[in-house]
């Protein structure tokens, strides 16, 4: 049962119409799956938020009906409720509609505070970076619009660590957007990046490509000198890798890291690297682009606990 099927399924349970054999199934799905055992409570949450809504609502209206209008209102409250479970199951299987009737809604907001992300601009120092808005790292170019890893380096931080990657960086401000973060719901970062192998196929030794966050307190222009034994004091952080051996019919990898934003973070590290999995080895033909900050907000539904 794939899970489109198992919220149907749940809705016909709280329904009470499933046969005994589809019970049967439903509840041996519900034991030895817990991912459908977390998308059957997601659903009774939303649920219970849903009918409360409606309640008030119809408590608000201040309308009472007489028994020949109620079979009418009984058919025009049951039809958002309908259509509202409709867009549960939609919801939950494409990123890309919004909990309609929630309010306040979620939003998605792309930042502009990190700068050159398409690498436009032919900046590119060495180190790590002193202050916000440019990107420097280990040895790497900008070529062609593209970010283009040349060779591992080790932090000056810590003299004692070997050059296994090529790291490149920028410090971004978060403090610009604290009147933005909504105090109903949980704010996420989304760090996105993308990264191609442009060796020929089965190209040994593998890379894998990394796209990390880490939000601090404090000041940025004063992290070098810890970093990156300062990385446990981070107050969040988000990462994604992939491992390639060469081009192959996926092309251009898309990574997406993403960390909640505490209330305290003052700034944001954004780290994107290459590493080789057999060293020493070149890092020819690797290459990223295209990297984005989207900040997304999703408000938390209203819950009512109720005591029977």
């Amino acid at each position: 049962m794939n899970d489109t099927d198992f919220l149907a399924q749940s809705m016909r349970y709280q329904d009470g119409v499933l046969t005994p054999g589809e019970l049967a199934a439903f509840e041996t799905a519900m034991r030895d799956d817990p991912v459908k055992r977390q998308l059957f409570a997601d659903m009774q949450v939303r649920s219970m938020a849903l009918h409360d809504r409606f309640r008030q609502e119809a408590f608000q209206s201040g309308c009472g009906f007489s028994r020949t209008s109620e079979k009418k209102r009984f058919t025009w409250i049951t039809r958002p409720i309908t259509a509202m479970a409709a867009g549960l199951v939609i919801g939950l299987f494409s990123a890309s509609i919004v909990w309609a009737i929630s309010s306040p809604k979620a939003t998605t907001k792309r930042l502009f505070s990190l700068l050159n992300g398409s690498f436009d601009e032919m900046r590119l120092d060495r180190g790590f970076p002193h202050q916000t808005g440019f990107w420097s790292g280990d040895e790497a170019a900008i070529r062609d619009g593209q970010l283009r890893f040349i060779a591992p380096g080790s932090d000056s931080g810590d003299p004692n660590d070997r050059a296994i990657s090529c790291d490149v960086f920028q410090l971004v401000d978060l403090r610009p957007l604290r009147h933005t973060l909504s105090p109903d719901g949980d704010s996420v970062l989304e760090l996105s990046a993308d990264f191609r192998d442009g060796r020929a196929p089965n190209t040994k030794p593998s890379v894998s490509f990394f796209g990390q966050l880490y939000l601090f307190s404090g000041d940025p222009g004063s992290l070098h000198q810890t970093w990156p034994q300062s990385i446990p004091e981070a107050l969040a952080s988000g990462s994604a890798q992939v491992t390639t051996l060469g081009s192959d019919a996926k092309g251009v990898r898309t990574l997406t890291a993403k960390c909640l934003i505490p209330a305290q973070a003052d700034f944001a590290v954004i780290q994107i690297a290459a590493r080789p999995n057999l060293r020493p080895a070149k890092l020819d033909e690797l290459s990223a682009d295209n990297v984005k900050l989207t900040l997304k907000t999703q408000p938390t539904l209203p819950v009512r606990i109720v005591q029977r």
